[in-house]
């Protein structure tokens, strides 16, 4: 097998969308062949396409009958999210979209909610980040069992630390209830409240999202 027998191949997969095939619309990209294996990355045009299983068994059929039927097939994918951010993406340069769940009042499930939505965006695909900006009453870090842990720190540009956010389920979070003690009230105005989510913005090493 070589990358050009994989290719040719993948030209018969149609997106199902657009109406043409992955190789001519750019979509396959690290085309690895290592005996009987074979992997490739689909580039999708979105993290939450709803044809992403069709293209798998489309792409491990063409493989397996037009260059080798004992071929063991893996078809990774991630996608070319767009973003509709406006700003000079000063901060969070590396974060295509901000999604806020928010209320004027507590205890109505807002954390709930930013948890079960970053979920089902990154079992869809894409890349997710969980800022818990509650700081009188955080809870996400128990949502996702991290309670108790504390994040690391690294060196980042010209020296400046960065917080290293903790991950589970391939969700990068913050919250302030992994930097306190939780037997310890939080007893901060607003302008140390308004710090600390700056902070979080600025200062934690989000990485591509």
């Amino acid at each position: 097998m070589t990358q050009e027998d994989i290719l040719k191949a993948l030209g018969n997969v149609q997106e199902p969308d657009l109406g043409k095939d992955l190789v001519t619309l750019n979509m396959v990209k690290d085309i690895v062949i290592d005996g009987k294996n074979v992997s490739f990355t689909v580039v999708l045009t979105t993290p939450a396409c709803p044809m992403k299983d069709l293209i798998k068994n489309a792409c491990e059929n063409a493989v397996k009958i037009l260059v080798n039927k004992e071929a063991v097939v893996t078809v990774n994918f991630t996608s070319n999210t767009t973003t509709i951010r406006k700003d000079n993406k000063n901060i969070l340069s590396g974060v295509k979209n901000i999604i806020a769940v928010v209320s004027g009042k507590g205890g109505v499930g807002k954390s709930t909610v930013a948890s079960n939505f970053a979920l089902a965006l990154a079992e869809s695909g894409a890349k997710v980040g969980l800022m818990d900006a509650d700081i009188y009453g955080p809870s996400v870090h128990i949502m996702f069992g991290v309670r108790g842990e504390r994040p690391m720190m690294k060196e980042g540009e010209g020296g400046k630390g960065l917080i290293v956010p903790l991950e589970r389920y391939g969700i990068k979070l913050m919250s302030i209830g992994l930097l306190v003690d939780e037997k310890q009230a939080v007893v901060w105005r607003g302008p140390m409240v308004s710090s600390a989510i700056r902070q979080f913005v600025s200062d934690v090493d989000w990485g591509e999202l």
